[in-house]
């Protein structure tokens, strides 16, 4: 008796979003993104703009492709870490309405840019948040490279869209919002002759320019005031670095007030987002997130890592590490401790040697991705528990011992 051999199907081809759907969900999304974040695109600045195009934005809120999304009137495939098709229910709701396309990140993923020019061969618009990650620190992060060779393959008008204000409505760090006032608008459509005229560097300074935000720059000027509950809440999620005495891991935060638990240095955010501290370090305690952020950065790179072979820099316990598969959920997860180390991170007794590690990239503040050349691994801890000093550390050490470009995840 002869069997048949079952032909495995293949992946279907990425098409545009529809225009429909999106039609829907901006009559929905608008007034919602109005009440809730005060949030208002200039659609004057983009009501020219037609698919097929390429639209990138600077990153600053998890509701940005939202705040993108009703600034045009077509549908837009949004390039998203693989790590949002993982949420069941509601990751199965966004593929079939919105049609996102999932990326890997530390990796250059030839299936998403195939499947990016998909979409635009198929009359679509395909958006990107270049920076890769949402804005941590309040400033705009380094443009990936490669977006302005992408851009070109691509062969559309390039259009450049910049958000402000959002940082402060919902910093990454917090759980509740604050109560502000933030916008979009199109800064720069670049034709595709024009961007033949140009070399993938001249194009990558007009990208980089056109999304550059400093919050702090634009809310000293404007005075937008940001009303919250706790709008310290959960900062030392973030910092580490205390500039008054020099001691890390040491911060904490509650209600308006973030503080060294060391040496007792203060500081209370105002409605404005900027640090007042207490009188007695005004010299030494920055007025922002953005600078404190720095010399949490020159801290990190006059330490001495290499005293860390034996003993930890930093450890935490209470993680959780799963194993990710692309576009699926977690498996083989597991809870233990995490610690860092001159050349490896030891998370769940699984030990990953920093020259291994791909990329490290955070969702949120708790949540970060581990890449290797074969794997993707999902880290998850507690609320308040830091882990950006493991992605900046990490990031640092393995730069410096392969000779590459300061980088820090961000």
């Amino acid at each position: 008796m002869s069997t048949k051999t079952k032909k495995s199907k293949k992946p279907k081809p990425f098409k545009k979003a529809n225009n429909f759907v999106y039609r829907i969900l901006r009559f929905i999304l608008r007034p919602i993104l109005k009440r809730k974040y005060r949030f208002k695109f200039d659609k004057d600045t983009s009501k020219d703009i037609t698919r097929p195009c390429f639209i990138l934005s600077n990153h600053q809120t998890g509701f940005d492709q939202f705040a993108v999304g009703i600034g045009f009137k077509f549908g837009i495939n949004f390039v998203a870490s693989d790590t949002i098709f993982k949420m069941g229910i509601g990751s199965w709701f966004m593929r079939k309405l919105g049609r996102p396309i999932p990326f890997s990140k530390g990796t250059s993923d030839p299936i998403a840019v195939k499947n990016m020019m998909q979409v635009i061969a198929d009359g679509g618009a395909v958006g990107i948040f270049p920076e890769g990650n949402r804005c941590f620190f309040g400033e705009t992060m380094r443009i990936q490279p490669g977006t302005a060779r992408l851009a070109k393959k691509l062969n559309v008008p390039l259009v450049l869209v910049q958000l402000r204000g959002a940082y402060m409505t919902k910093p990454r760090f917090k759980v509740k919002k604050n109560k502000g006032k933030c916008s979009g608008h199109v800064v720069r459509v670049v034709t595709p002759d024009e961007m033949k005229a140009m070399t993938n560097e001249e194009l990558e300074e007009i990208i980089k320019a056109s999304l550059y935000v400093n919050e702090f720059d634009y809310n000293a000027e404007k005075r937008i005031e940001f009303k919250g509950e706790a709008k310290a809440e959960n900062i030392e999620a973030i910092l580490f670095y205390c500039p008054a005495c020099g001691g890390s891991d040491c911060l904490a935060s509650e209600v308006h007030d973030l503080w060294c638990t060391k040496c007792n240095a203060r500081v209370t955010v105002d409605e404005y987002g900027f640090f007042v501290n207490d009188g007695v370090n005004q010299k030494i305690l920055p007025p922002t997130i953005l600078e404190w952020s720095s010399k949490q950065i020159e801290f990190v790179k006059s330490y001495d890592f290499s005293q860390h072979a034996d003993t930890p820099v930093f450890s935490d316990d209470n993680v959780t590490l799963g194993v990710s598969i692309r576009a699926q959920t977690d498996v083989d997860v597991v809870t233990g401790s995490m610690a860092l180390y001159s050349d490896r991170l030891e998370i769940c007794d699984k030990i990953f040697y920093l020259k291994d590690v791909a990329a490290l990239s955070m969702q949120e503040v708790r949540k970060m991705s581990i890449y290797t050349a074969t794997e993707t691994y999902s880290l998850e801890v507690p609320l308040k528990t830091n882990i950006t000093k493991y992605m900046i550390c990490g990031y640092h050490i393995k730069n410096l011992a392969e000779g590459k470009p300061e980088y820090y995840g961000y």
